[in-house]
């Protein structure tokens, strides 16, 4: 059942949630075990994602409300070839990171906020916009639909670029 979406820009108060979001990012699959929230906040990687959030040039994102509550977020960085997120592409292609509650998934919120993403991508000036994922991840459909398109694979990861005419 599809309830309505609200989606909104991305403040600074909300780097919390972001956090939140990208641990369901890392641990998307139920069948993986996952570590407890403080443990793997302190992880090299997962604090270097959203290190220094905010940044004027790059950082920008969306938040998906249901009901007056948080339930999903989609945000975009630039980064640079010497430090680089799994979907880096060129430091001219921001790289998507996206998530939503394990309650609300396959509801219309993820595709409700990569569509507000892309178009604050377009209103920014940006070509195209990068992710990663798993080839097992089931948001793949997702982002295949919207046009994304596979440049890169291995074993565990997939790098798919989105032009922006």
């Amino acid at each position: 059942m599809q309830r309505h979406v609200i989606i909104r820009e991305t403040v600074q108060t909300d780097l919390s949630f972001l956090k939140e979001m990208l641990f369901e990012a890392f641990f998307w699959d139920p069948a993986v075990p996952r570590p407890l929230f403080a443990a793997f906040s302190a992880d090299t990687e997962f604090r270097k994602l959203l290190n220094e959030w905010g940044r004027r040039l790059g950082d920008k994102g969306v938040i998906a409300e249901q009901e007056a509550e948080a339930v999903g977020a989609d945000w975009f960085r630039l980064w640079t070839v010497e430090e680089h997120s799994y979907g880096f592409v060129s430091s001219k292609v921001p790289e998507v990171s996206i998530a939503v509650r394990q309650g609300c998934r396959s509801m219309g919120a993820g595709r409700a906020l990569l569509v507000s993403l892309v178009e604050v991508a377009r209103a920014s000036g940006y070509a195209a916009l990068s992710l990663s994922g798993s080839p097992k991840n089931y948001a793949l459909k997702l982002y295949t639909s919207m046009g994304f398109r596979r440049v890169a694979e291995s074993e565990i990861s997939s790098t798919l670029l989105l032009s922006l005419p």
